[in-house]
């Protein structure tokens, strides 16, 4: 099985502990081993970054140079190859100097949101493990990333509303403000949240149907999002009832909001459940430290095959950090599997080859060492 995209060669220039480092002659499954700290997670994390956001870790750009000098820059380049042709993704960032903060396609700049076109990365670490015991924000933030896989259009909605939310803000803050532009500024969030409701809501619905087709030993689960909002109506049926409520709320709770400085009452606040079974008998949250583990990957394993029916059979590429571990051999069998059906390219991070004797006839084994 060949992936249908791939990385042909990864470039590192002063990113992280990577001075200087050039990967290339990829195959399907790539295993990153070696010990901790000798760059692993830095490299998958390199990768994460031509994806929309701040990459797998979460972290600020200028936290991640290799040489904590005056300038701080770095650089990242993916050569990609297609059934159909090559692309290279170069990203480059510099302290010091702005212009040269950017992602360019073949030369040619393009923004965050425009990676989704030409590629989609999901990745599995550690810490993401316990996204059952995390807070509903985070649980939010979680699936929101998942769902702007699947529908491009989300990303770009949530950045919307953000940018109303932060005018509408800085509008109360002026003691005679104009009231028309107020009014005209709450109907756009108020059109804008009902936009991201539903899509958050037919996200969930097709998720769940994707997870109900995951077979043992992996453990499927259900997945329930309930917005504090919801109690305004029947606003899947009813958008312009949904619009005139929330205006009314929004209105009525500018004091609030411009003593506060933040807006009491919007579409992420939210309730996440997330059940071991469409029973709804036990929350992921009380299922054992490997039911857990299970129950991410096949959420990943799910959202990965929504993401090749959307792009008519491109596969995402996807980062799994130290997901090996701990997993017996019935998982990991079965996750391979699932994986070459996906026709995905994987990248891998270990400790040892040992946990992947199951592929080494589709695996190139690269051993990492700390060079710092």
């Amino acid at each position: 099985m060949n992936p249908n995209v791939s990385i042909e060669k990864i470039t590192l220039i002063n990113f992280r502990n990577h001075k200087n480092t050039h990967i290339s002659n990829l195959k399907t499954f790539i295993v990153l081993t070696g010990e901790n700290g000798s760059g692993k997670t830095n490299l998958l994390e390199a990768i994460s970054l031509f994806a929309p956001g701040r990459g797998l870790k979460n972290t600020q750009l200028n936290e991640m140079p290799f040489l904590k000098n005056s300038e701080g820059y770095f650089e990242i380049k993916l050569e990609i190859k297609y059934d159909t042709g090559h692309i290279i993704l170069h990203r480059r960032f510099s302290n010091e100097n702005k212009r040269k903060n950017f992602i360019t396609l073949d030369e040619e700049k393009i923004n965050n949101s425009e990676l989704l076109n030409y590629i989609n990365i999901l990745w599995v670490t550690p810490i993401m493990e316990k996204i059952m015991l995390q807070s509903n924000s985070e649980k939010r933030s979680f699936f929101d990333r998942l769902n702007f896989n699947v529908n491009n259009n989300h990303l770009k909605n949530l950045s919307k509303l953000q940018r109303l939310l932060k005018e509408r803000l800085s509008l109360l803050k002026k003691i005679n403000y104009e009231s028309e532009w107020m009014q005209i500024l709450e109907h756009k969030i108020a059109e804008i949240s009902f936009v991201i409701i539903n899509d958050r809501m037919n996200f969930m619905k097709i998720l769940n149907h994707q997870l109900s087709e995951i077979k043992k030993p992996f453990t499927s689960c259900l997945i329930e999002l309930v917005h504090e909002l919801d109690s305004m109506g029947e606003f899947l049926a009813d958008k312009e009832k949904f619009v005139s409520n929330y205006c009314s709320v929004l209105e009525a709770k500018r004091g609030l909001d411009t003593e506060l400085n933040k807006t009491t009452h919007t579409i992420n606040k939210v309730n996440i459940s997330i059940w071991n079974n469409n029973n709804r008998d036990i929350e992921a949250k009380n299922c054992s430290t490997g039911e857990q583990k299970s129950i991410l990957l096949s959420i990943i394993i799910s959202v990965a095959y929504l993401i090749k029916n959307k792009n008519l059979g491109r596969s995402p590429i996807l980062l799994l950090d130290e997901a090996m571990a701990h997993l017996d051999e019935m998982h990991k069998e079965y996750l391979f599997k699932e994986l070459s059906k996906l026709e995905s390219q994987v990248l891998f991070s270990g400790v040892s080859r040992d946990l992947f004797t199951n592929i080494t006839d589709q695996t190139v084994f690269f051993e990492m060492k700390n060079i710092i």
